[in-house]
């Protein structure tokens, strides 16, 4: 049964990290976390994503995935990745403005927090490259470009539990400022730090909550 609301029939897209890929369901060279039994044992079935999720249950068309496993928001990325693999990059790829989306997910800064990238400050005017080589600054960008590119587009910031206090005070305040739906996550179900089956079904939830 699919539920009749304002997502009925709405497009969206993706810029993402491991939480939202599945082989297959994201662009050729893009690394995929999912499916991995042999980290999370009961995501399976790309139907179990949250993005698939919602999806199905609202009536929702992805137009574009762009999700990476492994992959920072900052340009400072993983050892062995290339930088396209930064969100800045991907953004610049992905979302340029071809696309009528409705609603644009960005879900990011967990491997930044991991990795125990320089943090820094939001930066709203005179940024840089080498700005872009901290985590707050480069998210900063992230939200600007998605906005100006896609002004018909709602942004939704989906901030993942357990990051560093100072990246997640610092996400919801860049958030806010360029006018973004902020899904703050709490207590997600998780396998090795990803998602488990339970876990997905409480982001779709949360998610859910904050835009209906």
């Amino acid at each position: 049964m699919i539920s009749k609301n304002k997502l009925s029939g709405c497009t969206f897209g993706i810029l993402g990290d491991s939480y939202s890929t599945f082989r297959g369901h994201i662009p050729e060279g893009n690394s995929a976390y999912y499916p991995l039994p042999d980290m999370v044992d009961d995501v399976l079935q790309v139907e179990q994503t949250w993005w698939h999720q919602l999806m199905t249950k609202h009536d929702m068309t992805l137009l574009v995935n762009d999700s990476w496993s492994g992959a920072t928001v900052c340009t400072n990325t993983r050892d062995g990745q290339p930088p396209i693999s930064a969100f800045t990059e991907r953004a610049k790829r992905s979302f340029s403005g071809g696309k009528k989306l409705d609603y644009i997910f960005l879900f990011g800064c967990t491997n930044d927090s991991w990795l125990d990238r320089t943090v820094g400050e939001p930066k709203f005017v005179h940024r840089t490259e080498e700005d872009l080589f901290c985590v707050l600054p480069a998210y900063s960008f992230c939200l600007e470009y998605l906005t100006e590119k896609n002004p018909q587009a709602k942004i939704v910031a989906v901030i993942n539990t357990d990051l560093k206090p100072e990246i997640k005070a610092g996400m919801i305040v860049a958030a806010e400022h360029y006018g973004a739906t902020v899904v703050a996550l709490e207590n997600i179900n998780k396998q090795h730090g990803h998602p488990s089956a339970l876990g997905m079904c409480q982001i779709l939830e949360q998610v859910e909550a904050a835009l209906l």
